[in-house]
């Protein structure tokens, strides 16, 4: 199928690729069908765009790279609507925000995306955990090595 978006021009999906959500993104309450397009330059970035609304893209990053320890709380009921019974069958990304000044890139480490592959199906996993920072400063945290949970460095 052919889809106009604002950001990457008309692309072109297979209906059986997009991502439905099982409840909205948290603020995209009417959005829940995306389809999974590479980041820059081959990169671990992806680019998750709408296929209801064209200018709608969010940017997804694996939260493992900047917090290796990182653990998400997936309960029974989330992983059986995901369609699965195993959490290792998921892909977990945090939505990156890049605003104009570098070094205000942020991620949110509370409210993972999680995917499943074979089904097809997401959901936004808001976990009850103040360790993970609703904001997380990738370029902070890089430069001066931060426990999201304590704010050491």
């Amino acid at each position: 199928m052919d889809f106009d978006t604002s950001r990457f021009g008309k692309i072109t999906y297979n209906p059986e690729d997009v991502l439905t959500f099982t409840q909205p993104i948290i603020g995209f309450i009417q959005f829940r069908r995306f389809v999974l397009i590479p980041g820059p330059e081959g990169g671990s970035l992806l680019w998750m765009q709408s296929v209801e609304k064209g200018d709608l893209a969010f940017l997804l990053m694996n939260p493992y790279e900047v917090v290796p320890d990182y653990t998400i709380q997936v309960s029974e009921h989330d992983l059986a609507e995901l369609g699965t019974a195993e959490e290792t069958e998921l892909k977990v990304y945090t939505l990156l925000v890049v605003p104009a000044n570098p070094a205000e890139i942020r991620t949110n480490l509370r409210a993972p995306i999680l995917i499943n592959p074979k089904t097809r199906l997401a959901k936004q996993l808001v976990m009850d955990r103040s360790d993970y920072p609703i904001q997380y400063f990738l370029v902070q945290n890089a430069t001066t090595p931060q426990h999201p949970s304590t704010g050491e460095r």
